[in-house]
């Protein structure tokens, strides 16, 4: 059986990443200008924050499993054994977001739906959060299909299979 590395969601939120984007354009044209030193720091800080992301490693001759956060090539994280994958679920979260103005906020309420990879009852990881539940699913397919394993759904009620 192959092993598994698959990148699962992104470390910066995209307003971040848009400024890493403008920090390495930023960098580059520093160091065409000819302030080398400065542009290669905000090329290397726009780089980070433009590639910096969480995956998963899994490797089925080893039976272990690298949750980990990858930052420019380097990997930060605690390599887990597990004796079995037992399968891939699908939980419905209620979330909310708070947007505050100086004489007025709002709050608002939305479901959001949580992939995990089960390895056993204490052991599970969250993979991805979606709003959509068919983005999820299809996400979780391509998961499935490469580990071999099922994905049922908490999200409804009784669980199913999908």
């Amino acid at each position: 059986m192959n092993n598994l590395d698959v990148k699962t969601s992104l470390y910066f939120p995209w307003t971040f990443i848009f400024f890493g984007a403008l920090l390495g354009a930023g960098g580059i044209a520093l160091v065409v200008s000819g302030s080398a030193v400065i542009g290669v720091v905000l090329i290397l800080t726009g780089l980070t924050l433009l590639t910096t992301h969480y995956r998963l490693a899994v490797n089925f001759e080893t039976k272990t499993y690298h949750d980990h956060v990858w930052v420019l090539g380097l990997k930060y994280g605690e390599k887990v054994k597990f004796e079995k994958i037992e399968y891939l679920f699908i939980k419905k979260s209620k979330v909310s977001q708070t947007m505050s103005m100086r004489v007025a906020s709002s709050t608002i309420h939305k479901e959001a739906f949580d992939g995990y990879l089960k390895f056993s009852e204490k052991d599970k990881i969250h993979l991805f959060t979606k709003d959509n539940k068919e983005d999820l699913v299809a996400k979780l397919k391509v998961l499935s299909t490469a580990l071999k394993v099922k994905i049922i759904d908490y999200s409804v009620g009784e669980p199913k299979e999908i």
